[in-house]
């Protein structure tokens, strides 16, 4: 009788359901989340200079466009891509760059950022490429992320609509520190 309860038992177990990967299903679902928008500030710092600046930022699938303004207007940058070519805006004046080389931003603009992966890093997940190096997350939400160099460290999240989007993150690369709060979300639809 022993034996035919255990046999039962372990064929329950045999059968159980197996977890839904809750990560995985969170992070398709955000990247599928391609039209969004959100409004916020950014400090970012080097070696040699350190700005801030109110920041907005919408995004139309692969179509980048950021509003960069100081204190009362000064230093207005926008910064357009659509996954291919850059183009930054500063008063009358715009420059083209070609993304394709990795360091563009560093050499023209003087900051290092990864415009590239940075649509996929403010909504909590890594981009597609390459593979992250470090991955840490509690409660199915990113917490630390090591890619391309980079180190991306998640301080806080919120509900918006159907999602759970950071809010406070800090970026790292060599002397290159970027702290993004992110005031405002849209979520899907036209921003």
């Amino acid at each position: 009788m022993a034996l035919l309860c255990m046999g039962v038992w372990l064929t329950g177990c045999a059968t159980a359901p197996v977890p839904e990967d809750t990560w995985l299903q969170r992070k398709q679902q955000l990247l599928a989340l391609e039209h969004w928008s959100a409004t916020g500030k950014i400090a970012l710092r080097n070696g040699q200079q350190a700005e801030s600046a109110n920041l907005s930022w919408q995004q139309q699938q692969s179509a980048t466009t950021v509003q960069l303004s100081g204190p009362l207007g000064l230093q207005a940058t926008q910064l357009h891509s659509d996954g291919r070519i850059l183009e930054v805006t500063q008063g009358e004046t715009l420059r083209r760059f070609d993304l394709s080389s990795p360091d563009v931003m560093a050499r023209e603009t003087g900051w290092d950022l990864p415009l590239a992966s940075l649509p996929y890093w403010l909504k909590g997940i890594p981009a597609p490429e390459p593979a992250p190096v470090t991955l840490d997350l509690a409660d199915n939400l990113l917490q630390l992320l090591l890619q391309s160099g980079w180190q991306i460290r998640y301080e806080r999240y919120q509900q918006v609509g159907a999602h759970v989007l950071p809010t406070r993150l800090t970026l790292e690369r060599g002397a290159t520190r970027a702290k993004v709060i992110i005031q405002h979300w849209q979520a899907g639809g036209t921003p």
